[in-house]
This record gives structure tokens, sequence and C-alpha cells, in this order.
């Protein structure tokens, strides 16, 4: 039952409430003050949708809302964490044609300069238990606290080389920072592929963990790295943490927003009839 919003009682958030308005989105589990909460579509892999990602704003806001989250766990379902699009949500909205500029502001840049900052407000410590294979909007998994990932796991991105437009949406950000710039501009522009290994060699995981350990090795993690310290001891800690990204993102993810909405006036390939939305690959790719 939906909870009144009362002048006589401070404004909170419910799992009972947020955890089914959410549903076709993320699956939540709360023990202990520990909230696991998986992407999903039809409670299968997630697949990017324009949907999921204007989703994710007021859906984290939800559980930074609820004073009963101490710890979150963030992951996918299935075998994967984030790998193909819905090729259905995309052409709903009639991205099948050229772009224009409506549709770059209202479905990417109003969304994605906000996007990262919902994970970046909560004010609890978040774990990335990565599932497998990722191309999509990689800071969902490498902004946050600890970062772990199953064997099965890879990584690349599907910006410059697969979608054919600018990597401008944060990854430019992120990619410099976490692998040093030259590496980072040449992952983003050969599309080179990581495996688990390579992305804990790199230093952009903290471990790696068999495929059907990694969510239990997440709530290990939670249980005793996290839970024994005080509430405002993870607070303060996780404040200080992510302070460089809310600074660089600050300064940098508009400007690259900007770069990748104006560019894909230039080459649009979705609006190609060979154009394969799913995988980001068109005929020859």
């Amino acid at each position: 039952m939906t909870q009144p919003w009362s002048r006589k009682q401070m404004y909170r958030t419910h799992l009972s409430d947020y955890s089914e308005r959410w549903s076709e989105y993320f699956t939540f589990k709360r023990e202990d003050g520990i909230l696991e909460m998986r992407m999903h579509t039809e409670h299968d892999s997630a697949k990017w949708s324009l949907e999921l990602h204007r989703a994710f704003i007021p859906a984290l806001a939800d559980v930074g809302h609820d004073p009963e989250n101490e710890i979150l766990i963030f992951s996918g379902t299935g075998d994967t964490f984030l790998d193909s699009m819905d090729r259905e949500g995309w052409e709903r909205y009639d991205f099948r044609q050229p772009m224009n500029f409506d549709r770059g502001y209202d479905f990417w840049y109003a969304d994605q300069v906000h996007e990262p900052f919902s994970l970046l407000n909560l004010e609890i410590p978040v774990i990335a238990a990565i599932n497998g294979p990722f191309f999509i909007h990689q800071e969902l998994a490498l902004l946050n606290d600890i970062v772990i990932a199953a064997e099965s796991t890879t990584m690349a991105d599907g910006h410059y080389t697969g979608m054919g437009i600018v990597p401008g949406d944060g990854v430019q950000t992120i990619f410099r920072e976490l692998m040093g710039i030259n590496r980072a501009k040449y992952f983003l522009l050969t599309g080179q592929t990581y495996t688990a290994k390579e992305l804990l060699d790199l230093g952009m995981v903290g471990e790696v963990v068999p495929d059907a350990e990694v969510l239990d090795r997440a709530w290990e993690i939670a249980r005793t790295v996290f839970k024994p310290r005080a509430r405002s001891t993870r607070a303060m800690t996780r404040a200080l943490l992510v302070q460089p990204w809310r600074e660089l993102l600050t300064r940098e993810l508009p400007n690259g927003m900007a770069h990748e909405c104006w560019g894909v006036h230039g080459y649009w390939g979705m609006a190609e009839n060979d154009y394969d939305i799913e995988k980001l690959k068109n005929s020859e790719g």
C-alpha cells in the first residue's frame, strides 16, 4: 500500500513501493540493510533501452531516499551485464529515421547528463557485480566503490566502432582516468575487447570470481567490508571517494554529450536498412 507523504513525517521511500514501481526494469532483494538491485529485461539479461536509460534516474533516487538501505549491490541478470540493445524500443521512438535535434536532446543529452550522477548521488556504498559481457554504459559498473567481475566478463565499447558516433557520454572521461590517456584512446577507437583477467590487470576491477559466485561474493563484501563500519563512516568514506568522479563529470559530461549529439547529424547508422540495432553492427561490421 502506498505510504502517505505527510507534512508531519519526514519524506522517505519504501521498498514495497519502488520494487513494484520499477519491476519491469529491476529486481530487488534486501537483507540486513543490504539491497541487491539487478537489471533485467523480461527477467532475463537486460537489453539497453531508452526507457531503461531514463528509469535509472528516478529508480536510484528511490533507493537513495529509503533509510533502510545501507549498502547497494548492483548487478545484471542472466549471463550478461549489458551487451545488447532493445531493438523494438529504439524503433518505437523513431530512431530508424535520420537523427534530429529533438531526439538527440530529449533521449540522450537530457538523460545522460543526469544518469551517472544518479549513482554518484547515493550516500551509501555501492558494489558492482559484473555478471558477464558488457559494452554499453560501462559507468554503471565502473563508477562504483568496489567492482568485481565474473570470469566470463568481457568489455568493449560500442560508440565509435559500432554505432559510428562520438564516445562522449562519459566514457571518454572514465576510461581515460582508469586506463590512461593513450590506452583509452586506442580502446575507444579500435573496438578492442578486454577479458576479465585483462580488466583485473589494468586495475579496472578489484577481483575476478567464477560466474556462479559473483553475487555471493558481492554479498560477502557487503557484510565484511562495509556492514561492520558505522553508518556515518560508510557515508563519509563514500562521499570522499566519489568526489573526484563528481568533479570530473560535472566539468566534462555536458561537453561530451554535446559533441555526441551534434556528431550524429553527420552519420546515424540506425537509419540504414542493414543496421543491426541489437548488436550495434551494420552488414559489414
